[in-house]
């Protein structure tokens, strides 16, 4: 690969499978559906790196030695579909890379850590909506059950997400992008993106749409299927009850405060 590849992450229904069609669009990125199993390696590698030291040492193996097997080994996953698309940079998109962007960091320290973020509010109104089940237990996704629940998801994601931001080591490769910037000022908000990525302009990006893709699964398929809209933006106000609202409130108030959302817990 000629450049270091993207990693795109941030709470379900936040727009990453937006933001991941956009980039496929571009003449030079092919971004996939999602990997799903990179949080898995990077859990593996976390693992293995710290709970078997003397192991390693038998083997020869020093951590330097073990992150790049182990960036190897993801880099020969991703390969495929980048030699197929005939592009030169692949980004991947699994919204729970949020979790694991400091594991990124250090594995690949040249690679852009994209943050995709969106009013909570409008998160927990998405989650709502959504039959996601856990395929480890069978049982539908927590944070999809309850506003509560959806809106402690959206806190942690967020706060964790701009915790491995703020890392010195990642400061220069963290990108934090609002979902709201994109879809009611997309040229100049996508304009920053690309030269943040290091990567030219192109208008094309803006007709992500029109072109025809995989988008089996995809929770976002229809959506990202049409033209950038505005109409989700401020859905709470209709769509959360008058006491969905004193819940989101009363676990993302702060928050939706500080990232500029609310200028109080007055709504």
């Amino acid at each position: 690969m000629d450049k270091s590849p993207i990693f795109i992450g941030g709470a379900g229904r936040s727009g990453t499978t937006l933001l991941r069609v956009i980039l496929d669009t571009h003449p030079n990125i092919v971004c996939g559906p999602e990997f799903k199993i990179i949080p898995s390696i990077l859990e593996h590698w976390a693992n293995t790196s710290s709970r078997f030291g003397s192991v390693l040492q038998s083997y020869n193996l020093s951590q330097e030695k073990l992150r790049s097997s182990y960036s190897s080994f993801l880099l020969n996953l991703l390969g495929p579909l980048l030699e197929k698309s005939g592009k030169q940079r692949i980004a991947e998109k699994t919204p729970h890379n949020v979790f694991y962007f400091q594991h990124l960091n250090q594995i690949f320290p040249e690679s852009p850590l994209v943050h995709l973020i969106r009013d909570g509010r409008d998160v927990v109104c998405s989650l709502l909506t959504m039959n996601w089940v856990d395929v480890a237990t069978g049982k539908r996704v927590s944070y999809t059950e309850s506003a509560a629940e959806a809106a402690r998801y959206w806190v942690h994601v967020v706060l964790t997400g701009k915790k491995a931001g703020s890392m010195p080591s990642a400061q220069l490769k963290y990108i934090e992008l609002r979902y709201e910037d994109i879809v009611q000022n997309p040229e100049p908000t996508l304009r920053g993106l690309f030269t943040a990525l290091g990567e030219p302009w192109n208008p094309c990006v803006l007709e992500f749409h029109t072109k025809k893709r995989n988008l089996a699964g995809e929770s976002s398929a229809s959506q990202v299927s049409q033209k950038l809209y505005k109409s989700a933006v401020g859905r709470w106000k209709r769509d959360l009850t008058d006491e969905d609202k004193c819940v989101v409130k009363r676990i993302s108030g702060d928050l939706l405060i500080e990232l500029g959302y609310a200028k109080s817990n007055d709504w």
